[in-house]
């Protein structure tokens, strides 16, 4: 049996997953419709989860809070984030603080939208979200800021 080329090799694999896994009809019209609907935007920065630390909240309390850090090319985020089971709380912290429109969003579901500015001081809350995964947009008043977003989180 003779050796075939890496190229003949990478051809058989792409014929075989051509023939046997083709690209369903309308997959990439439909994902693009999904991502447009959604309101994602393409130029979002995504901000890294850098730090979750757990808090004990009471001895027969049934709430929960945590804190997370994010962080992206020196804008530093600080969240706290208090539930219940029902619904949620949310504190931020922005450094440097920057005049921007905050927007929580739900991931999962419905797909609703809370708005919130920051302070001159960098804060901003958010008192009354649903349980859920969510993520945040942080919208610099400055339009030649990009935005910046964080991955969806669970609260």
């Amino acid at each position: 049996m003779s050796e075939m080329s890496r190229e003949d090799l990478l051809d058989v694999v792409r014929r075989v997953w051509t023939e046997r896994d083709p690209v369903p009809e309308g997959l990439v019209a439909r994902m693009q419709a999904a991502a447009a609907t959604a309101g994602l935007d393409l130029d979002l920065e995504l901000m890294l989860l850098v730090e979750r630390s757990e808090e004990l909240v009471g001895a027969r309390g049934t709430a929960t809070a945590y804190t997370l850090r994010f962080e992206y090319d020196g804008t530093q985020l600080l969240l706290r984030v208090d539930g219940d089971g029902d619904g949620c709380r949310v504190d931020g912290w922005l450094t440097p603080a920057v005049p921007m429109t905050v927007r929580a969003l739900t991931v999962r579901g419905d797909r609703r939208e809370w708005v919130t500015t920051v302070s001159e001081r960098g804060r901003f809350e958010l008192p009354d979200l649903p349980s859920g995964l969510v993520r945040l947009r942080l919208e610099p008043d400055d339009a030649t800021v990009p935005a910046l977003g964080t991955p969806a989180f669970e609260i």
